[in-house]
């Protein structure tokens, strides 16, 4: 018996015949797209190039005629290991032809990113900072946002130089050259030559921005953006838009609680002064005023409730809203009728540049964008970042 025992040990050693089923062919053939969308990396590769996915992406059928097999250069970068791993070789039991045209399936298959993106579960429903509107859903952050003036956005020290020298020579507003060119289209960080400037000053001088707009393009939608870009340009300053608003904010922020124009609750100038407030609600003060004349803001972070509601922190928190009572001497509170100056200044909010335009403009009246109503703002306008 004590013999016996010996023998029988090695039984549990014969258990890995099996073991080289796993690695047989077929099987990884039927599951390459759960292992293409468990790689997230594989998606963004695919959708950061759009241009090699368009140039390689051809029918299943003319990858087969031209011979692309998993090893053809012609794949995508991203890929490529995964290809190689999940493509048998042609020589085990399936001809180069097939194994090509699978190739080019799985491959065509990847670059479909939106399918993958299908397979994954829905993000959850966001949540309403006011009422129950479903239309009106933001979800607010607790983080810094950037700067809304990057170098993308920013004007050459030398076009400025040259905008204002040409705004002196022919007594014109330099703000409003500016506003028209970038109305127009013009991008980049110098916008116009010399001779441009000039030629655009002397048209300008002396006359009012959005009638000298109007008489160039013929369109009152242009005459309004070019007004309202000059207007907002006028109320930061030349300087902010070489140097970005950000690096500049002390010099905003100064220039706003000097500014006789801007009513300020005792909180709200406290919060300016401790640098509370994000500078997009600055620039967005300084142009109300600058537009209308006048501005009274009723909340910045003082004085304002934490939650918005149960669970939803308010944007006030984090120095990313205000709440505006009153524009060019007119208070918000019974003024909210179609024409009025609630529809004016919401109005003007949404001619702000691209980098200055709010998450939410909320009052009485819902004039398109991120503007909407809701009755608990019939006093004041709500402008959160």
């Amino acid at each position: 018996e004590e013999q016996s025992e010996p023998p029988a040990q090695p039984e549990p050693q014969a258990q890995p015949e099996p073991a080289p089923t796993p690695a047989a062919g077929p099987e990884p053939q039927d599951e390459p797209l759960p292992e293409t969308a468990a790689d997230p990396l594989l998606a963004d590769d695919v959708l950061d190039l759009p241009t090699e996915t368009e140039a390689t992406e051809t029918p299943e059928g003319e990858a087969s005629e031209t011979g692309v097999g998993p090893d053809t250069p012609t794949a995508s970068p991203a890929p490529k290991p995964a290809v190689a791993a999940t493509t048998p070789a042609p020589g085990r039991g399936i001809s180069a032809k097939s194994s090509a045209t699978a190739a080019g399936s799985r491959q065509a298959t990847t670059r479909k990113w939106v399918t993958v993106r299908a397979m994954t579960p829905p993000a959850r429903q966001p949540e309403v900072e006011h009422g129950e509107d479903q239309r009106a859903a933001t979800v607010w952050l607790n983080r810094a946002l950037p700067d809304p003036t990057p170098i993308s956005k920013r004007l050459t020290s030398r076009f400025a130089a040259q905008l204002a020298a040409a705004a002196r020579r022919h007594d014109a507003d330099w703000s409003a050259i500016l506003g028209v060119l970038r109305a127009q289209g013009s991008r980049g960080a110098a916008p116009a030559t010399r001779v441009e400037l000039d030629r655009l000053a002397a048209r300008l001088a002396g006359q009012d921005t959005w009638r000298a707009a109007l008489a160039l393009s013929g369109r009152t939608g242009f005459a309004d953006r070019a007004e309202a870009l000059a207007d907002y340009y006028r109320a930061v300053g030349l300087r902010p838009l070489v140097i970005g608003l950000e690096e500049a904010k002390g010099r905003v922020v100064k220039r706003l609680l000097t500014d006789e124009r801007v009513w300020l609750y005792w909180g709200g100038r406290t919060d300016l002064e401790v640098d509370r407030i994000d500078v997009r609600i600055v620039a967005l003060v300084s142009y109300l005023a600058e537009r209308h004349g006048s501005v009274t803001v009723s909340s910045l972070f003082s004085g304002h409730r934490k939650f918005a509601r149960p669970g939803v922190i308010s944007a006030h928190t984090y120095g990313q809203a205000v709440d505006i009572a009153a524009v060019g001497g007119t208070a918000i509170a019974g003024n909210s009728q179609p024409g009025g100056m609630t529809e004016e200044a919401v109005r003007s909010i949404l001619l702000l540049p691209s980098e200055l335009q709010p998450q939410q403009v909320i009052s009485l009246l819902g004039l398109g964008g991120p503007s909407f109503p809701l009755a608990d703002h019939g006093d004041h306008i709500h402008v959160g970042y």
